[in-house]
């Protein structure tokens, strides 16, 4: 038998190598996805630079806080108190006249020391809000009085409840009256009593608007805690509404009682205070004041056609209302201290001090977590000067016309701007470049901080018209009291009592006058959409020049005019025989 030799074989290596470069494969891989993930979270979190301290980033170099950065809430203090003295501070006097305001009982002391009083003021002895509740409810009560004895009119309501209920609605319409209409005693006496009883701090605000400087500090100085300038608490300029508005209603008072001299003494101090409270760095101190000055030249369209003056007393007014500024500096205010805000905001963001409510929007709570996020936050704020170094340029822009192309296309880009905030390839792109991250974060918190100059400035442009206006109603109260009547066109004022004549910048041209049969005019602007739309008030008061009771239904207020008319509506006790339905 043969035997064959055992088989034998040399070892197979060849899976062993495949199994090890395929080992070798994976670690690589595993290396390379360690690597990248590594990578990922070190761009995410690991690379922020610190901010530079410059005119393109910071805007201000100082005063700096302890944190190496400028502290922008004490440069703006600083800059509001240059040269304010407790002798030349109108907020010394209105805020005693109007203690304590808005202002928390935990800041009466702080904000007494810091105006340089020696005491807390009384609010006992401070004004009363004419719309305060009290006034309100008492000449309800008297109007109750006056009109219960008398069924014609108390038998239009079903119960006691609903006439005191319709009492008031009446009283609160009574003292808008009170605001822009001649009064006398006997035809409210409640109101006079109000007026009799706070003649010591309106007699202080006349005197407040006298001086040449208005810095308030802001309570929020007072925490001694790190706030942003967007959360800075402004009480006293809020307060002067309540005062210019009570100041209206006793000149009104003086204008019924044939009291001129006086009623113009307080018509004065309602032009110099919001003057005064635009002294402030920012917009809504711009709006405050724009808002109650048109209120006092209403007012002093009243007194120059009611009031009768003899030519030397109008022409008094007539110089005193050419001598005053513009009431408005948006210029600082828009600009400057917003841009102040903004840059404030995004430094505070990069340490995680910034909240939803100080931004003022809802929902953005991952802007909470700036601080562990890697941002090129120099580029932000770089970002953020750009865009306002183009609305200081567009509002210095010289006609109106000009800064709204300029706005318009502000307006254009921040749409594309607000639109690619929302796109996915750009979020997914700023999850791995910190470039394009930097830019997402600029284009949200631009979108989300910066101010709508366009319509602050329409504002201005309307309180500016409506003052030239205001001036153009004395000229033409001057006229008539040389004349003893209205001039026929302006025309005939020039250069007897115009040099030249006014212009209505939404026009370019003159305001559209017409005198009136009943011894009056209608004097208006072409207004925001440019067209004579027939002196039509975009308030709804005066409809083709005409003071209406109700608003017609078919008027488009949005084609309107800016109107003065003279005479206005007298002022007139609510009758309840004349409600035609309750």
């Amino acid at each position: 038998m043969r035997i064959s030799p055992t088989a034998t074989s040399e070892p197979d290596f060849t899976d062993s190598r495949r199994s090890r470069d395929k080992f070798r494969v994976w670690w690589i891989f595993a290396a390379l996805v360690l690597l990248g993930i590594v990578w990922f979270f070190f761009q995410l979190f690991g690379m922020t630079s610190s901010i530079v301290v410059s005119k393109e980033t910071t805007f201000i170099l100082e005063p700096l806080g302890t944190d190496g950065l400028p502290d922008f809430s004490a440069y703006l203090q600083n800059r509001a108190s240059e040269g304010v003295t407790p002798e030349n501070n109108a907020a010394v006097l209105t805020w005693q006249a109007m203690w304590p305001g808005e202002l928390a009982q935990k800041h009466w002391l702080p904000m007494a020391e810091a105006l340089g009083l020696k005491s807390i003021p009384s609010a006992q002895d401070s004004l009363v809000n004419v719309h305060h509740s009290s006034v309100r409810e008492t000449i309800a009560s008297w109007l109750v009085e006056q009109n219960s004895e008398s069924t014609e009119g108390t038998d239009k309501f079903s119960s006691e409840d609903e006439f005191q209920e319709w009492c008031d609605v009446a009283a609160e319409e009574l003292i808008d009256q009170s605001l822009d209409r001649p009064w006398r005693t006997e035809q409210c006496p409640p109101l006079a009593d109000w007026v009799k009883n706070n003649q010591r701090p309106l007699d202080m605000l006349v005197e407040a608007s006298k001086r040449p400087h208005y810095f308030s500090p802001s309570p929020s100085s007072f925490e001694g805690q790190d706030s942003s300038i967007v959360a800075m608490l402004l009480p006293g300029v809020q307060g002067m509404r309540s005062g210019v508005r009570a100041l209206l209603a006793r000149a009104m008072w003086h204008l019924g009682e044939g009291r001129n001299a006086a009623c113009w003494q307080d018509l004065l101090a309602c032009h110099r205070l919001p003057r005064l409270v635009a002294q402030g760095d920012f917009m809504v101190s711009q709006l405050v004041a724009i808002a109650i000055d048109s209120m006092a030249c209403r007012g002093t369209v009243t007194l120059l056609h009611r009031g009768e003056l003899p030519p030397k007393e109008v022409r008094q007014i007539f110089v005193a209302l050419n001598e005053m500024s513009r009431v408005s500096s948006l210029e600082r205010s828009s600009i400057e201290s917003n841009r102040l805000m903004f840059i404030d905001a995004v430094i505070r963001m990069s340490k995680g001090k910034m909240d939803e409510q100080e931004i003022g929007s809802a929902g953005t709570d991952p802007l909470m977590a700036m601080s562990f996020v890697a941002f090129d936050w120099n580029f932000i704020l770089r970002e953020g000067n750009r865009w306002y170094d183009r609305l200081a340029e567009t509002l210095g822009k010289t006609t109106r016309e000009q800064r709204k192309v300029g706005f318009q296309e502000i307006q254009n880009d921040l749409v594309q701007l607000t639109t690619a905030t929302k796109s996915p390839r750009a979020a997914l792109s700023s999850m791995f470049n910190r470039k394009h991250r930097s830019k997402l974060v600029s284009n949200i918190l631009i979108s989300l901080l910066l101010p709508n100059v366009e319509a602050v400035k329409n504002a201005e442009d309307r309180g500016n018209t409506l003052l030239e206006m205001t001036r153009v109603a004395a000229a033409l109260a001057v006229y008539r009291a040389e004349h003893d009547e209205y001039p026929e066109k302006l025309t005939d004022m020039v250069p007897g009592i115009l040099p030249k004549m006014p212009l209505d910048m939404y026009s370019d041209q003159p305001f559209i006058y017409e005198r009136k049969s009943d011894g009056g005019y209608v004097l208006y602007s072409v207004f925001e959409n440019g067209v004579d739309d027939g002196g039509t008030d975009f308030g709804g008061e005066i409809v083709d020049g005409e003071w209406v009771e109700e608003q017609p239904e078919n008027v488009d207020y949005g084609a309107s005019d800016l109107v003065i008319r003279v005479p206005a509506p007298a002022f007139e006790l609510p009758d309840p025989a004349k409600e035609e339905e309750w």
